[in-house]
């Protein structure tokens, strides 16, 4: 029999599984029958386990996701309303409507208007250890890259650290650490759209043999592509900062368009061993 710990992560890691699954399938219509039978729960108890662990209903936080890309892709596309709509999975367009109004207290339209009506930052103006931040990206087609996982929910700041703490210690646990390893992290949900303790915040390490999900740590791969890829030398309290550069100064004028996948920080010198302003992230910013 298991014992308790053991319970736990086992229902993490099954929980794990849906939530990745949920995320790359935003467009689709997610039954509750499919996702209980992928978590191995039985479809009377899904809701509860999963509310427990998430501390949402399931419901709530598919809308939730759902509004939140559909917020990204006003801000930073040109879509029209009506295809966001779809590719956010609602099945009408006055279903995203009537839902991001009541979430935002604005329509798509009126939350459209009001970011691109925001005073793009100049450059000129930004932290000085902003400026460290290289403007001509390298445009690069990558490969995919497999990597072990834990996830965080909170302000990105507190709980980042603890999810490298927990990874770390796998890694170190199952021998994982070899030359070369990439440390690697994913912020799903812009702070400015979404609850501070709804954020996600993925710390990923690469690997390059099989491993199995245990407990909250999980396996999931990168999607490899091209990206516009940023050198960024300063505090990770700045990254903020320099994302609204990128989205509102860089990417209206570089005449590429957004992919339909998440950037992520590849971070490459040890922060234990340097100064903040010594701090190196190269940030990827996928594209079509």
């Amino acid at each position: 029999m298991k014992g308790r710990g053991e319970t736990i992560k086992d229902y993490q890691e099954r929980i794990n599984k849906v939530l990745v699954y949920i995320s790359e399938h935003l467009d689709e219509k997610l039954e509750l029958e499919k996702l209980a039978t992928m978590s191995n729960f039985s479809v009377f108890h899904f809701h509860r386990i999963f509310r427990a662990f998430l501390n949402e209903p399931l419901g709530t936080f598919v809308t939730r996701l759902r509004l939140d890309y559909a917020a990204k892709l006003l801000e930073f596309g040109t879509d029209p309303i009506s295809e966001i709509a779809y590719k956010v999975g609602f099945e009408v367009p006055s279903s995203l409507n009537k839902a991001f109004k009541k979430r935002f207290a604005v329509t798509p339209v009126e939350f459209r208007e009001t970011k691109k009506a925001l005073i793009p930052f100049d450059f000129i103006h930004l932290n000085s250890k902003v400026m460290e931040l290289n403007l001509k990206p390298q445009i690069k087609e990558i490969n995919e890259k497999k990597v072990v996982y834990v996830q965080s929910i909170g302000k990105y700041a507190d709980s980042a650290g603890k999810a490298w703490d927990q990874l770390c210690e796998f890694m170190k646990q199952e021998k994982l650490f070899t030359f070369g390893l990439e440390t690697i992290g994913i912020g799903h949900d812009d702070p400015s759209v979404t609850d501070s303790d709804k954020l996600r915040y993925d710390a990923c390490m690469t690997i390059k043999k099989v491993v199995q999900p245990k407990g909250n740590v999980g396996v999931k791969v990168i999607a490899g592509g091209k990206y516009a890829i940023f050198k960024y030398k300063g505090p990770y309290t700045d990254l903020e900062e320099v994302y609204n550069y990128i989205f509102k100064n860089w990417l209206p004028s570089s005449n590429f368009e957004l992919a339909d996948r998440p950037c992520f920080e590849k971070y490459i010198n040890n922060p234990e061993k340097h100064k903040p302003e010594n701090y190196k992230t190269h940030i990827y910013v996928p594209l079509k």
